[in-house]
């Protein structure tokens, strides 16, 4: 069965793709307070930036690994700020949005804020945390290693096997939508602004310490 690349990038999509970290609680903020597609699409950014490491891994592109490991600090110490500013963005939120208003909203919001230009926006937000991650690259690695993917694959074999872990990622972000966009509803304005404190305060430490153990290295 491990023969198929395609089900070997899957299995390794899924594992590699848990929703942890600083786009996971980005992910779960915004499927609860914008609805399942925010979600879903604040995934789609990390799981763009995975199949770039991915890529790298598999068709052994060491004029960019080379790069990013030579200048992880520095790549790494902005994701971070980024993150601890979207932390503090959401720890400053005052005003709760109400799920059942939001939908009744819906047409209005999407004229006067455009919701091409927020999914965008949430788009590359976790890309930009994700992509600022150099170490995910030797994480590849060593996971290919596991899976006994030795860089002697075809060019078919190891598109099978990148597409694999786009769709294994995805897997992640599409469940956290799903389960966020039945949570939303019952959820109370003041739960909400609690929820915002939270994750807020999640991500702030999250940054601070990925970028501290970064320099630390």
């Amino acid at each position: 069965m491990l023969e198929n690349y395609l089900v070997r990038g899957l299995i390794i999509g899924i594992v590699f793709g848990v929703p942890v970290g600083a786009v996971g609680i980005l992910s779960v903020q915004r499927a609860l307070s914008q609805g399942a597609a925010a979600g879903l699409v604040t995934g789609l950014g990390s799981s763009v930036a995975d199949v770039f490491y991915a890529c790298v891994g598999v068709f052994g592109i060491t004029i960019i690994s080379d790069f990013l490991l030579k200048h992880q600090h520095f790549i790494c110490t902005a994701g971070c700020l980024v993150v601890v500013l979207l932390g503090i963005q959401c720890f400053r939120k005052k005003k709760a949005e109400n799920p059942s208003a939001v939908l009744e909203m819906e047409l209005e919001e999407e004229e006067q804020t455009g919701t091409l230009r927020y999914y965008t926006s949430c788009f590359l937000s976790s890309f930009v945390i994700a992509i600022t991650n150099p170490a995910a690259v030797l994480s590849f690695m060593v996971v290919f290693s596991m899976f006994r993917v030795g860089g002697t694959e075809s060019l078919e074999e190891n598109i099978q096997l990148v597409s694999g872990i786009f769709c294994g990622t995805c897997f992640w972000w599409l469940l956290i939508a799903i389960v966020g966009s039945r949570i939303r509803e019952r959820v109370t304005d003041r739960f909400y602004l609690k929820l915002n404190r939270i994750f807020g305060i999640l991500m702030v430490l999250f940054g601070a310490g990925v970028g501290i153990r970064a320099w630390m290295i």
